[in-house]
């Protein structure tokens, strides 16, 4: 009698292949930067460090951020996997390496979420005006509407989710871009390239900015992620990043000159305290109607994001989960929606822990730029690690031709230039703005820590961490 082979993976431990497109792809990476939701939250993070040269700022997080997605492009031309940048460290130096890969991006995705979708979208409406700040604690019911629409979405499916993403994202694209445009003529003489410089701005804030600017640009790299539940993702999928890319750049760069110009380079300072200044730029050139139709977009960005940003970090927990370094508990998928359910449940109630923990000492404002600052340090470290991984993945993988320049060159460079942002983002020395850094520093202690306990009581699940390619692999009925 032969003995029947069982498949490498249970129907309980899949999700469903061919689920989501190209064009899906491209909005699920330019809706997790969510440029118009970075207007209400991050850019202000931005100004209150770069000042003046904030667009200077935000064009070289720009330059920064597409060196650091050519490793996420040149990986999924090779490699199908819902871990991403776990499976880049796995795919590159091993299990141990991966799995910390992974865990310092989940400080990036697991902060993020509650720094930008649930405080962000808040902090926007807490400081619309002081009637509404005066009410105590109306910040906790405003965190949990994002809370329960991302929630809802990514529950139910990948496809609904991404179809919804695909035309919001769309409108949004070409509302900024041609209001941005329209307030930049506008200024007429008030156009500067001054703002392109360092004058009058110190070096250490200047770098903690790029934390933020970087920050706003993450998520052009997260639709790796997707892969298994991509179709045609080795082809897709790169060309996703790009597309996205060119969007987002295009978007936040126009913006942040735009709002620059029209506050005042010398003004800046005014413009980060003050509350929802790109509301009142928008009012200013637009009258009410603009406003208000960027005020939708603002919370409707941070409503998408709330969409976009758990289907990624849960399909990290839920690859970690399935190779054995999580609990398997969080790989299971649900039986209808084909979605790791409980992964999307649990980076949802620590979305909202962090929220009112930080928010009860601090108000959900200042609780969103520290958590923002913690976040963008985890996103540059993963990338930094996630870069170097990919140097010696390259070197040996088969299936598509290898480029000096694409990965080993641009991999390295990326790799150098995120040492530095990395230093000076521990730098940071005010209170409560440190609290980023500390907190930072304990998540990756926490991390080794785990690492060493999977690595003396589950070493062979750890070898192999991050290390499959699920291209025919993940099928459903």
């Amino acid at each position: 009698m032969v003995e029947k082979k069982e498949p490498e993976l249970s129907k309980r431990y899949k999700l469903k292949k061919d689920a989501v497109g190209k064009w899906h792809a491209v909005f699920q990476a330019y809706t997790h930067v969510a440029p118009s939701g970075d207007i209400g939250i991050l850019l202000t993070g931005v100004a209150l460090f770069a000042l003046g040269a904030s667009p200077l700022a935000v064009l070289l997080s720009w330059v920064v951020y597409l060196l650091m997605v050519n490793t996420n492009y040149r990986f999924t031309k090779r490699v199908s996997h819902a871990g991403g940048y776990y499976a880049i460290g796995g795919h590159g130096l091993g299990g141990f390496y991966g799995f910390m890969n992974g865990w310092i991006y989940l400080l990036d995705e697991m902060i993020i979420y509650p720094s930008f979708g649930l405080l962000g979208f808040a902090s926007v409406i807490y400081l619309l005006s002081p009637t509404i700040s005066s009410i105590p604690y109306i910040w906790i019911p405003l965190i949990l509407i994002p809370f329960a629409t991302g929630l809802s979405f990514n529950y139910f499916g990948i496809r609904p989710s991404l179809i919804y993403l695909l035309i919001t994202a769309s409108i949004e694209v070409i509302f900024l871009l041609s209001t941005s445009w329209y307030i930049i003529f506008s200024v007429g003489h008030s156009n500067t390239v001054s703002v392109f410089t360092l004058s009058g701005v110190n070096a250490i804030p200047f770098f903690f900015a790029l934390l933020y600017g970087i920050e706003a640009y993450g998520g052009l790299g997260t639709v790796i992620g997707i892969s298994e539940e991509t179709e045609k993702s080795k082809y897709n999928v790169p060309r996703a990043i790009i597309i996205a890319s060119i969007l987002a750049g295009a978007t936040l760069i126009s913006a942040m000159y735009a709002l620059t110009v029209a506050w005042g380079p010398t003004s800046m300072a005014s413009y980060a305290t003050s509350p929802d200044p790109g509301l009142i730029i928008w009012h200013r050139f637009f009258g009410l109607p603009g406003e208000l139709i960027l005020l939708f977009f603002i919370l409707n960005g941070y409503i998408a994001y709330t969409v976009a940003n758990p289907i990624v970090q849960s399909r990290v927990i839920y690859s970690m989960s399935r190779d054995g370094v999580f609990p398997k508990w969080f790989a299971v998928t649900h039986k209808k929606y084909h979605t790791p359910y409980r992964a999307v449940i649990l980076v949802s109630l620590i979305a909202v822990f962090v929220s009112l923990a930080l928010s009860f000492p601090f108000g959900p404002f200042i609780a969103a730029i520290i958590t923002g600052a913690m976040a963008g340090i985890g996103l540059v470290m993963a990338h930094a690690m996630s870069s170097l991984a990919y140097v010696r993945f390259a070197r040996k993988a088969k299936n598509v031709e290898y480029s000096l320049l694409k990965d080993g060159i641009i991999p390295v460079v990326s790799f150098i230039v995120l040492i530095p942002i990395i230093i000076f983002a521990f730098d940071e020395l005010t209170w409560p703005y440190i609290l980023s850094p500390i907190f930072a520093a304990l998540w990756i202690a926490g991390a080794f820590i785990f690492g060493l306990y999977l690595y003396k009581n589950k070493r062979e699940q750890l070898e192999k961490a991050g290390s499959g390619d699920f291209e025919e692999v993940i099928t459903t009925d």
